[in-house]
């Protein structure tokens, strides 16, 4: 019999356990009905064994080799591997925009549910029909990152004063007065 790992389970008592063990109001359906205790429930507390030696692991090779027909479909793909790390702890979407050697670009939005088997860290693998020259992350500003110094690689240019310029001159001003200018002229500001 081979023994796996000792079940997953908090080993410490937590206030919730303490107090739910205290209330006697609280009374939980496997304890009510027994049948309900299954395998996982007995294996968490260590009276059921699993013997892994019934059951081989399998494991396949991590990388494969193409056929000729494979070859032909995946040749011209890229595939790019990119770790992501969540260093303040929230998980949030990951959006991610990707600039392509011929400047066009692609937004791609991934759901925070990807942080749901390990909330650190993230290895995705993207497969796209162009070469990228640029990656950056959450390109809008829509999730709550406070240090964008690590959302980027590549070649990104931040825009020149000259174009921040020109973008402000070209913004429209409002012509009839607003409601507090209204309100400044009827006080006499």
């Amino acid at each position: 019999m081979v023994a796996l790992a000792k079940p997953a389970v908090n080993q410490f008592e937590d206030l919730s356990k303490i107090r739910n063990r205290k209330d006697k109001n609280i009374v939980f359906e496997t304890d009510k009905d027994t049948a309900l205790r299954d395998f996982y429930w007995k294996y968490a507390r260590e009276i059921e064994k699993y013997d892994s030696s019934k059951y081989p692991v399998l494991v396949s090779p991590q990388t494969e080799s193409l056929d000729e027909e494979g070859k032909k479909k995946y040749g011209d793909k890229q595939l790019y591997e990119i770790t992501f790390s969540n260093k303040g702890g929230l998980v949030m979407p990951i959006i991610i925009e990707w600039t392509f050697k011929d400047g066009t670009t692609e937004i791609e939005r991934i759901p925070a549910q990807v942080w749901r088997k390990n909330e650190q860290k993230v290895i995705k693998t993207f497969m796209k029909d162009k070469e990228v020259a640029s990656i950056k992350l959450d390109p809008y500003k829509e999730t709550a990152d406070i240090d964008e110094t690590n959302n980027s690689y590549g070649d990104i240019k931040p825009p020149s004063k000259f174009k921040l310029f020109k973008q402000k001159q070209n913004v429209q001003q409002p012509q009839a007065p607003t409601p507090m200018q209204k309100a400044k002229e009827k006080k006499g500001f």
